[in-house]
């Protein structure tokens, strides 16, 4: 009764969409004396000893201690925050978006801290078993911003405080429910990730099927390559949010009832593809655990259907994956694996090339060399590929690892010509992914570095560093550092103005990238 007087407290403080100062002193609430720990703890167990639930304990730690609600929900389950953000990053997939601090900042706004969105009042609602408007005061509602404030306030009219509250991802349609997600809504890129993460897990477990029309399968084909190929050259974050939606279109259509065999693998194929894509950008993003979960419903896909250029770039995704983790032997017999699979397109100089990449990162120049050649074999047999865009390995691609292997194994003669190649066909190919290219200039101006050459990496790094924020990838700014600390390993260099200068420039890039900017 306590949570419905303050939603009804609110709502009277609620003029169209404005909150009222003088409704704001009026429903003020008492003083706030927080008590101490052992003093709340006596009160939960007290109650919880008569029966009562963790809503009802809440509502007395509020009364009697003057808690925020947030804190008070959290305090009536006993919990500790560090314990809050493990239960919520265990039920996002293993994307480890929340920490402890992070929940301290949503308990501490708007008197500090920072702003739970809309989907974080969610997650915490359903682990705490109530509704995100239980989770709000007065302070909370005036601090909103209108748009947010008023979809909790909707909610409140229409949710039943007797069930756990579900994320409102969808919107009724004429054809279902379709995701309808405003990045521009979310907090940050986590919130996003967390998101799409979340849905593709839930689809993961899920092998029922829907009808659908040849037209359909069509459109979701020709939108699967049209946003492979965007990837390539616009930011990340939007075109993520486009294959989340797109995904969760194919998932539902997978879900939602019976269609011929053949359009049923289909809709696998292209579900597994779009799972691929989220996996691989959400690597880009930083976010390694939500590629792996993503990548691991992708393979589910290819299985079902047994298409092995499917499950070959799935592995390569994996390999990514288990690079970035430092985990370079996994990385090489994983790509290893998918080029046994004897696949179509290009995802074989692909994966030869990941092979090479996870050898040369430990000194295994042999290895690397063969993996090399065999890139190199696969690039002579290679056809037209699936889906194209980041899902290809074309030639600046291939000279990129190729050039990045043979520098690390020692040869940067060979190395330059291969970076020399890559820059000379991206001139005029408006479709060059700046990713790519970034990481050409990235490993080129390590060679200048290596020749104790300070102007030639600065020349050649210099596009690299004057990228915009939001296309600071993750994987670039990892590669950059490698730049930074050769860099502080040459004596002859390391006393230099001009040096200490671009390490600065490289500092500063890495501080403003993408996952920089995502909460630890």
């Amino acid at each position: 009764m306590a949570a419905l007087a303050t939603i009804t407290c609110i709502a009277d403080a609620v003029d169209g969409d404005n909150v009222q100062a003088a409704d704001v002193r009026r429903c003020e609430a008492m003083p706030r004396t927080t008590g101490t720990k052992v003093e709340r703890d006596e009160v939960r167990h007290a109650l919880t000893r008569l029966g009562a639930t963790p809503a009802a304990v809440a509502v007395e730690l509020q009364r009697r201690f003057g808690l925020r609600p947030r804190e008070a929900y959290r305090q009536a389950h006993g919990w500790t925050q560090d314990a809050v953000a493990a239960q919520l990053n265990a039920s996002s997939a293993g994307s480890a978006a929340y920490t402890g601090a992070r929940i301290s900042d949503y308990e501490r706004w708007p008197v500090g801290g920072r702003r739970p969105t809309f989907p974080a009042l969610v997650a915490l609602a359903t682990a705490y078993g109530t509704t995100p408007t239980a989770l709000v005061d007065l302070d909370d509602l005036a601090a909103m911003p209108e748009a947010e404030r008023s979809l909790l306030l909707r909610s409140a009219s229409t949710a039943s405080t007797e069930t756990p509250y579900s994320p409102p991802l969808a919107i009724s349609g004429e054809h279902g429910r379709t995701i309808r997600w405003n990045v521009g809504d979310l907090l940050d890129e986590t919130e996003l990730i967390i998101a799409v993460t979340e849905r593709t897990a839930e689809f993961g477990a899920w092998a029922e099927s829907s009808n659908v029309g040849p037209m359909t399968i069509d459109d979701v084909a020709a939108t699967t390559r049209r946003i492979a190929i965007d990837y390539l050259t616009q930011s990340p974050v939007p075109i993520y949010a486009r294959t989340g939606l797109l995904a969760d279109r194919v998932f539902r259509l997978l879900q939602t009832g019976h269609q011929h065999p053949d359009q049923t693998r289909e809709l696998y194929i292209w579900a597994g593809y779009l799972c691929t894509l989220l996996a691989w950008m959400a690597g880009d993003l930083g976010h390694q655990a939500a590629a792996e979960s993503q990548a691991r419903t992708g393979w589910m896909c290819a299985e079902m259907v047994g298409d092995d250029t499917l499950r070959a770039w799935v592995l390569s995704t994996m390999s990514k994956v288990h690079l970035w983790d430092q985990r370079y032997e996994d990385a090489a017999a994983v790509a290893a694996r998918g080029l046994a699979k004897a696949p179509n397109g290009t995802v074989g100089v692909m994966l030869a090339c990941q092979e090479a990449d996870a050898w040369a990162e430990i000194g295994a120049a042999e290895p690397a060399l063969e993996a090399l050649r065999r890139a190199e074999d696969a690039r002579q047999r290679a056809g037209s590929d699936a889906v194209g865009g980041l899902l290809a390995c074309g030639e600046i691609r291939h000279h990129n690892y190729a050039g990045a292997v043979l520098l690390r194994i020692g040869q940067p003669v060979e190395a330059i010509w291969h970076a020399d190649q890559a820059l000379t066909r991206a001139v005029g190919d408006p479709s060059a992914a700046y990713g790519t290219l970034a990481q050409v200039r990235i490993w080129a101006a390590s060679a200048h570095v290596a020749a104790n050459s300070l102007d030639g990496a600065v020349e050649v790094l210099n596009p690299v560093l004057e990228l915009p924020t939001e296309q600071r990838l993750d994987t670039v700014a990892r590669r950059l550092r490698e730049v930074d600390r050769l860099i502080s390993s040459k004596p002859t260099l390391r006393a230099s103005p001009d040096a200490r200068g671009l390490q600065a420039a490289i500092r500063e890039f890495c501080a403003g990238s993408v996952s920089r900017q995502l909460p630890a």
